[in-house]
């Protein structure tokens, strides 16, 4: 009998050794999960142009049209041709509740001429809808 305790008194032991190695793990866990920035990803990878203004967006936009650098078009996540874009932001535009506060972002690979997005803008403004930003990245030097 007194084999056994002194077997149950050492496994009990064992477990509360494990309680500061459980705590470490939910706090590094809670840490990553506050930290991190969790964002939408892309449809295709884009690197979108450098610049030296940090200038960032307050909201997210009503609208994200995703240049690709084979010249596809994304409109929030799905392919579409360039005849498509003003009828998808017109409706886009009824269908919003803040009409004043509606904006559209351009996000454009890096290596795209800016003649190729010229046909974009104009889509755009033959839409009526004039918020329209380009995303870029700020220059590493720049900071």
């Amino acid at each position: 009998m007194k084999i056994a305790d002194k077997f149950a008194a050492k496994n009990k032991a064992d477990d509360d050794s494990m309680v500061p190695l459980i705590n470490v793990v939910f706090l590094m866990l809670v840490f990553f999960m506050v930290a991190g920035q969790i964002r939408k990803a892309d449809p295709i990878p884009v690197i979108p142009p450098s610049s030296i203004n940090d200038n960032k967006a307050a909201t997210d936009p009503n609208v994200l049209i995703v240049v690709g650098e084979n010249k596809e078009i994304y409109l929030d996540d799905k392919l579409i041709s360039l005849d498509a874009i003003k009828p998808a932001l017109e409706n886009q535009f009824k269908q919003a509740q803040n009409k004043d506060k509606f904006w559209i972002q351009i996000k454009a690979d890096g290596l795209i001429p800016v003649d190729m997005l010229r046909p974009i803008f104009s889509e755009i403004r033959a839409s009526g809808l004039t918020k329209v930003s380009l995303a870029t990245q700020l220059e590493r030097g720049q900071q």
